[in-house]
């Protein structure tokens, strides 16, 4: 057995330990935490009885014939007085094989509290760690301090082949019972609040008191700034300390809390975190008081990353409530409810931050910066990553209550219509289901299936019939909760949507939105429960994957608003053709078209119109022949409605201008030179008086020939090389343009006057200037 000392403390520095706190007017006191540690391993454990035990120099494990054995150490006498205590131990536990640790303390020879079944926290240690940690233990504060721990080990196994075996145990003793109580704490943050005067109460929902860290952090260890992060919380995540709830020093238990986040572990602190600050960043006690967590340099304004929730520590704050708050019936572990001061003040804490930071707690967001997926914007420690009971059944319970009690305080209305599958708006078949572990769903429950691409091995399908207030358009979207169940989601769930225009069938990917609503898509609903959304486990993607069936949410959209569109023409056209269709659409869901006009005119101001007609009822199209070209017209459709309501309204298209053209453009070759290397260049140009030469288009012959042979189409150039097939022979050329309206020349337009024949020779001397001029 070692004993292990944190520090040296001397004569004098026990006797100011033992004096009432004297609390100065300015200055917190530095009392810094007392820890040690006790380990035993090997050989140690002999101290201690057991039944059907063995002892040996690697550790305490069952006789070779025994299938369940008890171990109980001796007491153990502490080298210090101690108010919190954190076991850590090593074992070795194969499958089909158990073993348990409980842990009890005492006064000298006084009475021994109950026995703490110790669990291993999974959250404090790394994956990879071989140490188990377990949950930290108070004193009550009618005792104060405790110096004597007593530990008993229970073995179990199937069969004789394999024994699990304790290697080592270590005990962390804390006495953080020198400084002040609760009641000091509060004394003297009204003593720093009256000195600093009132603060300006902003515009925002109010910060509830707090204890700030100045008053009850009494080390000189609290007060730093090197390596603090900040980051907007855009979640909020609830947790709990998972220690007793027989203490009420809960200002001891805190700073405790904080000495086994913040020092490294070593020799005289085997199970210390070394996290460098308490995790959390707030924590609420059972009388509903509040305590500032990690060291931040501007509460009032700033989110500082702490050490409470892994990934998610970026992007969150972490709230934890002091004490163990696991179900009654949690073995070896019972909890006991959050008290209403403790409710009441998280409530306004959580209000508080999700008004400052815009939070809708309804909601879940992918705004974790280090976290896959999505998440609710509040929720539970186990709602992270599945892997914890945190903050224990009968605070996650709350999750849903908190949510509607913030949005009622900050004013936040969910405008959402929910259907659960825990509800009797669901039905599913009578097949194998599984329901996700640790209340994990979006009001803390889920059923979920695994894929199958086989139609004879598909039985589960499940039906949510929404009860639909009124008739309209709605979207729909399905809640796919982050769940640790080992393996991942369908790719390709199909969804039936059975609405008032038919039914809709639609794959979508649960994998790409774990842990967010998931959109189905907007759909005509009737009023009433004659609509239903269908899903089964029967996929075209993936097999043995998640499909998951969780709440849906309907929300009603509001209809579009009234608008006239133009179709034909469109602005800034040429037509060829002087008789004209026009069209326009009037899109309305619920008002009546009472009359509809149309005009033209020849200016933008329409103080000339050429066309007007009226008509006393919905029209959409209109033909109007002009008889002769346009060079400028612009047309306009009006459209009067009557609303629901009575109100009439008029719609009407932007003023769309086009022109007429019906004359066909000209053009012609205008220059062929011979080049030195035997090529042609050759230049044209045409004429358009209205809509303008928009491209041309040139054939080749040999000249003699009857077809022709296509050379450039739809060009916008006036120049180019020609290359002749045969240089010995001469070629003749075909010029066509085409304007803005689509007027064209002739596909027998004859033959240019100018051919190869006819080219000019370009010598070497001239022809550099001619070609760069």
């Amino acid at each position: 057995m070692m004993y292990k000392n944190l520090k040296t403390v001397t004569l004098l520095g026990l006797f100011m330990l033992l004096v009432v706190v004297s609390w100065p007017q300015t200055e917190s006191t530095a009392a810094a935490p007392i820890m040690e540690s006790i380990t035993w391993q090997g050989e140690d454990f002999a101290q201690g009885s057991g039944v059907d035990t063995a002892v040996s120099p690697s550790g305490l494990t069952l006789d070779d014939a025994a299938f369940t054995a008890v171990y109980t150490s001796n007491p153990i006498q502490t080298p210090i007085d101690f108010n919190a205590l954190v076991t850590s131990w090593e074992a070795d536990v194969p499958t089909d094989t158990s073993l348990e640790i409980e842990v009890r303390t005492r006064q000298g020879s006084g009475d021994w509290s109950e026995w703490f079944h110790l669990h291993s926290h999974l959250d404090l240690v790394q994956e990879d760690d071989h140490e188990n940690l377990s949950d930290m233990i108070t004193v009550p504060e009618l005792d104060e301090t405790h110096d004597t721990i007593q530990f008993s080990v229970s073995f179990g196994r199937f069969n004789t082949l394999v024994a699990p075996q304790l290697n080592s145990i270590s005990f962390t003793i804390i006495d953080t019972s020198a400084g002040p109580t609760t009641e000091e704490l509060l004394a003297r943050q009204q003593e720093l609040d009256a000195a600093n005067g009132d603060k300006p109460a902003g515009t925002g929902y109010p910060r509830p008191t707090v204890i700030s860290r100045e008053v009850w952090c009494t080390s000189v260890d609290c007060d730093y700034t090197g390596g603090l992060e900040y980051d907007d919380a855009s979640h909020m995540v609830v947790h709990h300390t998972v220690s007793s709830n027989t203490s009420s020093n809960w200002a001891a238990t805190v700073r405790a809390i904080w000495a086994f986040h913040t020092y490294p572990a070593s020799s005289t602190c085997t199970s210390c975190r070394g996290w460098g600050d308490i995790g959390y960043n707030y924590l609420i006690d059972l009388n509903g008081v509040i305590y500032e967590g990690h060291m931040n340099e501007d509460y009032q304004n700033l989110d500082v990353v702490g050490t409470h929730a892994s990934g998610a520590n970026t992007g969150s704050m972490g709230v934890s409530l002091i004490g163990t708050f696991t179900s009654t019936s949690y073995p070896g572990l019972p909890g006991i409810a959050p008290s209403e001061p403790m409710k009441s003040s998280l409530v306004e804490l959580l209000s508080w931050k999700a008004d400052q930071r815009d939070i809708n707690v309804f909601d879940a967001s992918a705004t974790l910066p280090f976290v896959s997926g999505g998440r609710p914007n509040l929720m539970g420690h186990r709602d992270v990553y599945g892997t914890t009971e945190c903050p224990g059944d009968q605070a996650h319970v709350l999750i849903p209550w908190l949510r509607d009690q913030v949005a009622a305080n900050i004013g936040l209305e969910d405008p959402y219509l929910y259907v659960n599958e825990n509800s009797a708006a669901f039905t599913k078949s009578s097949a194998n289901w599984y329901e996700g572990g640790n209340e994990c769903g979006h009001n803390g429950h889920s059923y979920y299936t695994f894929s199958t691409t086989n139609p004879a091995e598909s039985a589960n399908w499940g039906i949510w019939r929404p009860n639909v207030p009124e008739d309209g358009r709605y979207t729909i979207e399905a809640y796919i909760p982050y769940c640790n169940t080992g393996t991942g989601e369908t790719g390709g769930a199909t969804y039936e949507i059975h609405h008032a225009n038919g039914v809709t069938e639609l794959t979508r990917s649960h994998q790409q939105y774990v842990g967010l609503w998931l959109p189905l898509g907007e759909f005509t609903l009737t009023a009433g429960t004659d609509n239903y959304i269908y899903l089964d486990d029967l996929v075209s993607t993936d097999n043995g994957q998640g499909v998951w069936f969780d709440s849906l949410r309907l929300l009603k959209v509001s209809p579009p608003p009234d608008e006239i569109n133009a179709i034909a023409p469109t602005d800034g056209s040429w037509l060829n053709d002087p008789q004209v269709d026009f069209s326009w659409d009037v899109v309305t869901t619920t008002s009546q078209v009472l009359s509809t006009t149309f005009t033209v005119s020849t200016d933008v101001t329409q103080t000339n119109k050429l066309v007007t007609e009226t008509w006393g009822t919905a029209v959409l199209s209109h033909t109007h022949d002009f008889g002769m070209e346009q060079p400028e017209l612009y047309w306009q459709a009006t459209a009067v409605v009557s609303q629901t309501d009575g109100v009439t309204e008029t719609l009407s298209t932007p003023l769309i201008q086009f022109g007429i053209d019906s004359t066909v453009p000209t053009s012609t070759i205008t220059a062929v030179y011979q080049m030195p290397d035997a090529n042609f260049l050759v230049q044209w140009s045409g004429n358009d008086s209205l809509s303008g030469v928009t491209n041309y288009t040139l054939e080749y012959r040999l000249k003699g020939d009857v077809d022709w042979t296509a050379w450039l189409t739809d060009t916008t150039a006036v120049s180019a090389f020609f290359i002749p097939p045969d240089p010995a022979q001469f070629y003749e050329f075909r010029l066509r343009a085409t304007d803005a309206a689509g007027n064209s020349q002739s596909s027998e337009t004859p033959a240019a006057a100018l051919g190869t024949e006819q080219a000019i020779s370009l010598p070497h001397a001239i022809m550099l200037p001619f070609i760069t001029k």
